[in-house]
């Protein structure tokens, strides 16, 4: 599995190629780099685990087996 880094260097890559751009900068470069990282940290911190969900889950009276095929079904994999 690709680290955030390793994604905002591939996505860094893809911006320039995409739209024909030489980033000559190594700063501008490094600066949006480490906004991509920040951008993921910031959503992944934002994100509810399993227990959370399972827990909303069941607070809405709907059975155990129920939850793990609906969970199994939108499970990141």
């Amino acid at each position: 599995m690709e680290t955030i880094e390793e994604a905002a260097e591939s996505y860094l890559q893809e911006w320039r190629l995409l739209n024909n751009i030489h980033l000559s900068n190594i700063l501008h470069a490094e600066r949006c780099k480490n906004d991509f990282i920040a951008g993921a940290k910031w959503q992944q911190e934002k994100s509810y685990s399993e227990e959370d969900i399972e827990k909303a889950h069941f607070a809405g009276k709907i059975g155990r087996e129920s939850f793990n095929i609906w969970f199994e079904q939108f499970k990141k994999k």
